[in-house]
């Protein structure tokens, strides 16, 4: 086999990087300790990205030189393996930039019982964090079996992309756990999903989440599956740097700068206001001093300590904040976050029977609902709706026929996910449908009753991901609860 080729990016980006930047989205902190001048930030570890090996199946084109009808050649002796290589390999070159991962791709292709055998032992010995299969060759698909067979043998997970528009002969034992088994032709996106699949498993690992709790003194623990550090902070801590905090004019400026986008403004004085912000800074401090990626808080019952528009702020910037000290909810945040780009709200279940519609309710939801990037939905500022001291909560309004996508993370030893799809039916005003301030009426698609939807705090994600969430489960060999689900299977 020849040498391989390592394409590396300089550059990694980490969730830790918004805390330099957050001064263009959620304005910069200055608290009076520090001693950096406003939106500077200590030095932050990043994560390291993924290691895949990008394996190439078919032989050299000279192969079938001798044959003089190319029957063996298939699929046909006008195809270009080699310069389907070239072009993946830029491709590929481009997709660990974007991700920042590694991918190391060999130079030539995989064509004999002898070079499987070798990358056989190049896997054991390197241990990636994933495999990637590239073939180009029905007969190859031996070899392929080869390298399912050891990477299932080392608990490797494989990307497995047959780049053919027809090939003969059933495929659907390859879509089973531990592997995304992809046929289509030239589809670059799929394979960019299995790739970040595999980096976000990475970085999950290597994520730290608080807990801002009533504990005495700061501990630690670990998420069983994923490795996702928990580190619970006492809520003094928030306190004091709640109530130190100042509000300097880069915070003023994001204060204005939320109010001038609001719809409306209901109820909330100014002091509710710059109790907000000062919540909103003490939560990135903790953030920024710990180094931690996102957090839970026992937020209940706080006054106007209450974080309710910081969490709608971070989860917007995709840094997961989640109500109650949930830690299955900041899971799930912290893992749709990471694969599909967008902030999921963390609501409580009611059920619209006479229309078989789900209700969800809470008072933290991102307005950027599509992303950083994307357009911002409509919102409004109100007081939080079941206390009387007039602290500051969000309103968001969701658009009517959306798609969505709800999740639930069940952790442990062996964690389940369970999954929903669905539509926007109504984003209602509050009063008169009660609950918390953002109320979004969901028309479940997948389900024939809506009262099937099980599980406290769900994620609901803006569009449809569906089949991208089932996919990291089989990758990962998570087992899908499917409460109530009649929708196809992907094995």
């Amino acid at each position: 086999m020849s040498q391989s080729h390592r394409f590396g990016s300089t550059f990694h980006p980490d969730r830790r990087e918004f805390l330099a930047a957050l001064g263009a989205t959620c304005g910069a902190a200055a608290f009076p300790w520090a001693t950096a001048g406003a939106g500077e930030t200590a030095p932050r570890r990043k994560k390291e990205g993924a290691t895949v090996r990008a394996i190439f199946l078919y032989p050299p084109s000279e192969t079938f030189s001798d044959d003089p009808d190319g029957w063996w050649s298939w699929p046909g002796n006008e195809f270009d393996a080699e310069g389907r290589h070239k072009k993946y390999m830029a491709a590929l070159a481009e997709m660990e930039e974007r991700l920042g991962m590694t991918i190391v791709a060999e130079k030539r292709s995989v064509a004999s019982s002898e070079d499987t055998h070798q990358v056989i032992q190049e896997l054991e010995a390197s241990r990636p964090d994933g495999v990637l299969l590239i073939m180009f060759y029905n007969r190859s698909l031996s070899l392929a079996d080869q390298i399912l067979k050891a990477s299932d043998e080392l608990g490797l997970p494989v990307v497995f992309f047959i780049g053919l528009g027809v090939k003969h002969g059933s495929v659907t034992h390859y879509r089973r756990p531990g592997v995304y088994f992809i046929q289509s032709l030239d589809n670059l996106d799929a394979i960019e999903y299995g790739m970040r699949m595999i980096n976000t498993r990475k970085r999950l690992s290597q994520s730290l989440l608080l807990s801002i709790t009533e504990a005495e003194k700061p501990r630690e623990g670990t998420e069983e599956f994923f490795g996702i550090k928990v580190r619970v902070i006492p809520f003094a801590q928030y306190a004091e740097l709640f109530h130190k905090a100042r509000l300097d004019g880069a915070t003023r400026r994001l204060m204005k700068e939320v109010q001038g986008k609001a719809t409306e403004i209901r109820g909330v004085t100014s002091e509710s206001m710059q109790n907000a912000m000062r919540a909103h800074l003490a939560l990135m401090e903790l953030l920024r001093r710990e180094g931690a990626d996102g957090l839970t808080m026992n937020c209940l019952k706080r006054g106007m300590l209450k974080p309710c528009l910081s969490f709608s702020l971070l989860n917007g910037a995709l840094v997961p904040a989640a109500c109650e000290n949930d830690f299955p909810a900041v899971y799930t945040q912290l893992l749709g976050q990471e694969l599909l780009g967008r902030p999921g709200f963390q609501h409580n279940p009611c059920f619209e029977t006479e229309k078989n519609h789900y209700y969800a309710s809470h008072c933290t939801c991102a307005s950027r609902l599509y992303g950083p990037e994307g357009p911002e939905r409509p919102y409004l500022l109100r007081r939080f709706a079941h206390t009387n001291e007039g602290s500051c909560a969000i309103q968001v309004f969701w658009k009517p026929g959306d798609p969505v996508t709800m999740m639930r993370y069940y952790p442990g030893k062996n964690p389940k996910l369970d999954i929903y799809t669905g539509r926007v039916a109504a984003s209602h005003p509050m009063p008169p449908a009660a609950g918390c301030t953002t109320n979004v009426e969901i028309e479940i698609t997948d389900r024939p009753d809506a009262c099937m939807v099980k599980g406290h705090h769900n994620l609901l994600f803006c569009g449809d991901f569906a089949r991208k969430l089932r996919r990291f489960a089989q990758l990962y060999k998570i087992e899908l609860a499917d409460t109530g689900y009649t929708g196809p299977r992907l094995t």
